[in-house]
């Protein structure tokens, strides 16, 4: 049998197993044409998703996931978008009939590792039961450490669990966590196989040597199966039937870009060679479904395996996490990397979710809000019994994983600091923006634009604090969201209407998508009333927000669950108010508020003093003023005239600026119903004006990367470690072989000049390629320099250049290569 013609056999299989179409609770429509943008709009910080079908104006163009056909705005079209232009050569629409949502559960291997036991998993199990279960945690997935005989040629014998952890068997550890109301989950790498006894038994199905021995040795195994043969086929059937027989539902399947790699490496081993190494790879994931059946879902890790698209239900876009900021990293990366492909080809696992120590709770809520916002699989891996209780929390607000879809369907080539996840439900239209920071040292100041959002730039807006519980206000043109290194905001975003509004709800970071069933309220929005899906024990909020200027209080407030009547809780504040209850059952609360007219408290605002600017970048500075001591509002900006937006403290930040050009920037205090002071405070500026005569090149984000998170990291090799070249310690930037990273300079400089070398911590026989682009056109280029030899200087005329980019070329990505730049500078031309 060749391998096309059981690739035939095996797809009609699967044609059959997955006949018959299903809904599942909050889910959208799929597939269906979906809004879409192809490229970074003018704020590159800018990355949007979206929940239900929310209106907005920022789409390129509509995407049908069914034809695979983009159509832009222009009435241009785009066959073959996913295929062709995002390199997915298997594109076909995920099947969402079985799994309508990602999964929602927990991992053993980020705390265990390969040491997981039958009584760890039983006591994760438990705390998830009882405390995680009814917020939509439903998979236990045991990883690494489970398989095998305790010896080292048993390491990938998956035939057999390690007696000593689990004694009684692996479909023992499977019954006890259904019989808990989860789903049991197994880790594995079903390719390979480390059992000599196990091979010698199924000679033909492993790629063998001519003398018996193996053809693959890899991390994946001792030995690797033989695509070509039936009796490899029929190997990995009978292993995953024994698997499905001990209850398992879900498989983790690892290492697969080590099989592809190898299927394509080791063709004259195979007993019916092909040169088709995807096709002969797809032939054992179908074998693998056929074993499973479509109720079961296949995650394919790690790395990216497109060529599991159409077959996995999921797919790892990342390599392992670490324990620290590090690990949150990486899942970004991941994330940015290759978002545009969930919830569309698969459901992307970005790898877990930690919050325990040595995160501090800013950045585990950053963690957590990254899961939240994007809706990937989502998978904690900590000891679930050990978290504190503020880290419990941040769990509650994330789980389940919901239906969020990517608006951009492309790779970001940066760092992304706005996430905006548009959401539709019931007839409300909000965003939930997430403000990040990545900084490890500095507080961030970001602009959330209601223009660039696609909101009405000249209508206030609602804004509440998700994470702090808190109402900011209602303003125009934006706001300037101040956050501390390493965390993240979450702010809810809901244009005010002339009445009383719902703009948040406590349940899940998406604010009403899990929770409200339905709402109702008159025209003035003085009678509000709904049904909400609520947790036992779980205090429920909904918080309402007022017509700016005008002042509610809640005077009656009403609600029942399936107990009966619940005792509600009554909060009134200047400008909005909630209403919360705890229910004894899980399950439906209808509940019901009534607003009345109260007291509104005013303070004339004074005018702000003492303006001054710091320039940030080539195009923008951050507008200073005098602290007040009276209380107010904030601050309202204008640039050249035009609201920008507002300020709650006495600073914001101006970006994207023509540094040559004269601007007027003005600030006046405002209160919380946004009449202003009379007064404005003024200052004139040219950002050109405030330019050194020399810039060092460390002071610039890069426009774009083709590698790592930022694609070169200011003063710091990759790994940690100072930038060292020939014994000696400078400052600069690092890359990694084989890079290239670009500034914007704007065409205002005449001159760069810096030192490069290979870093000192790389092999002595390393050797690296320097070269620098001007608007795409070689300046320079450097002999190859190896670790060892001293810096080499180079001074170049960059006279006109608006793109400069630095180029590192190795011998491969597998090298351990790192490339200095040693105290890059760009000399102004005035």
């Amino acid at each position: 049998m060749t391998p096309k013609t059981t690739a035939l056999m095996l797809c009609s299989s699967l044609a059959l197993l997955f006949a018959t179409p299903s809904q599942g609770q909050h889910s959208q429509p799929w597939p269906g044409p979906m809004l879409c943008r192809i490229q970074d709009g003018p704020n590159k910080d800018l990355w949007i998703m979206t929940l239900g079908q929310p209106e907005t104006g920022l789409a390129d163009g509509v995407f049908d996931p069914l034809s695979d056909q983009l159509t832009l705005k222009n009435g241009s079209i785009k066959s073959n978008y996913f295929r062709d232009v995002l390199k997915v050569p298997f594109y076909q629409p995920l099947d969402k009939t079985r799994f309508p949502l990602p999964p929602s559960g927990w991992s053993s291997w980020y705390y265990y590792y390969n040491r997981i036991n039958a009584e760890e998993v039983r006591r994760n199990t438990d705390w998830m039961a009882a405390n995680l279960k009814d917020f939509g945690a439903q998979y236990v997935q045991i990883d690494d450490g489970w398989q095998g005989l305790g010896d080292p040629e048993s390491g990938r014998d998956w035939s057999h669990a390690t007696p000593d952890r689990f004694p009684n068997g692996m479909a023992n550890i499977a019954a006890y966590i259904k019989a808990a109301g989860l789903k049991p989950g197994l880790w594995l790498a079903p390719h390979g196989q480390s059992s000599p006894k196990i091979v010698q038994e199924n000679p033909d199905a492993f790629l063998l040597k001519t003398n018996g021995q193996s053809a693959s040795d890899t991390w994946e195994g001792r030995f690797l199966l033989d695509p070509t043969t039936p009796q490899a086929h029929h190997y990995l059937r009978e292993l995953f039937q024994r698997l499905t027989g001990w209850g398992y539902d879900y498989f983790k399947i690892d290492g697969q870009p080590i099989v592809m790699e190898e299927y394509g490496a080791k063709k004259q081993f195979m007993k019916d060679p092909s040169d088709n190494a995807a096709v002969l790879y797809r032939n054992t994931l179908a074998d693998i479904r056929l074993a499973i059946g479509p109720d079961r879902y296949l995650l394919g890790c790690w790395g990216i395996p497109l060529e599991g698209a159409g077959i996995m239900n999921g797919a790892r876009t990342g390599g392992d996490i670490l324990l620290g900021w590090g690990g949150f990293r990486a899942t970004l990366q991941a994330t940015l990397r290759y978002y545009f492909l969930h919830n569309i080809v698969w459901y992307c696992d970005p790898d877990v979710i930690v919050v325990r120590a040595p995160l501090t709770l800013e950045q585990a809520r950053a963690w957590a809000s990254l899961q939240g916002l994007t809706g990937q699989a989502l998978t904690d891996s900590d000891r679930l019994t050990d978290l504190s209780p503020e880290r419990e929390e941040l769990l509650r607000r994330v789980y389940p994983a919901t239906d969020i879809r990517p608006m951009d369907l492309f790779p970001a080539e940066r760092d992304k600091r706005i996430w905006d996840l548009k959401i539709k439900h019931l007839g409300r239209n909000y965003d939930v923006v997430g403000v990040f920071n990545f900084n490890e040292s500095q507080t961030e100041r970001t602009l959330i634009s209601w223009a660039e959002l696609g909101l009405p730039a000249q209508q206030a807006v609602h804004v509440f604090d998700f994470w702090n519980a808190e109402y900011l206000g209602a303003w125009r043109g934006g706001l300037s969201v101040p956050v501390v290194p390493t965390s993240c905001r979450v702010l809810t975003l809901l244009p005010c209407a002339d009445r009383v509004q719902l703009v948040s709800t406590s349940r899940h970071i998406t604010q009403g998508w899990v929770d409200l069933i339905d709402t109702s309220a008159n025209a003035s929005g003085t009678e509000q009333r709904g049904t909400s899906r609520v947790v036992k024990d779980d205090p429920y909020e909904i918080r309402f927000a007022f017509p700016p200027g005008n002042n509610f209080a809640v005077e009656t407030a009403a609600a029942r669950g399936p107990s009966g009547k619940l005792p509600v809780r009554i909060a009134n504040h200047q400008q909005w108010a909630c209403i919360g209850f705890n229910s004894p059952k899980t399950g439906d609360v209808k509940w019901e508020a009534t607003f009345g007219a109260a007291p509104y408290f005013h303070l004339p605002p004074s005018p702000p003093e003492r303006l001054w600017v710091e320039r940030v970048g080539l195009d923008g500075v951050n507008l200073h003023w005098r602290e007040q001591y009276y209380i107010n509002g904030g601050y309202d900006v204008t640039l050249n005239g035009v609201l920008v937006g507002h300020a709650s403290e006495a600073q914001f930040p101006l970006r994207g600026l023509n540094p040559t050009n004269a601007c007027t920037a003005q600030v006046r205090t405002v209160w919380e119903d946004g009449k202003s002071s009379a007064r404005a405070g003024e200052i004139k500026f040219t950002v050109a004006s405030l330019l050194p005569e020399e810039l060092e090149l460390t002071e610039l984000e890069p426009q774009r990367s083709n590698r790592r998170w930022r694609g070169m990291e200011a003063d710091e090799a990759p790994p940690g470690a100072p930038l060292v070249i020939h014994g000696r310690h400078y400052k600069g930037l690092s890359a990694s072989a084989d890079s290239e990273t670009s500034y914007d300079i704007k065409g205002m400089f005449c001159a760069f000049s810096t030192s490069v070398g290979v870093d000192g911590d790389a092999r002595n026989d390393a050797a690296l390629e320097f070269r620098i682009l001007g608007d795409g056109k070689e300046l320079w280029r450097s002999i190859q320099i190896q670790a060892g030899q001293v810096p080499v200087p180079v001074l170049i005329d960059i006279t006109g250049v608006r793109m400069l980019s630095l180029q590192v070329k190795g011998p491969g990505h597998g090298l351990p290569l790192q490339a200095d730049w040693v105290a890059p500078k760009l000399e102004f031309q005035p």
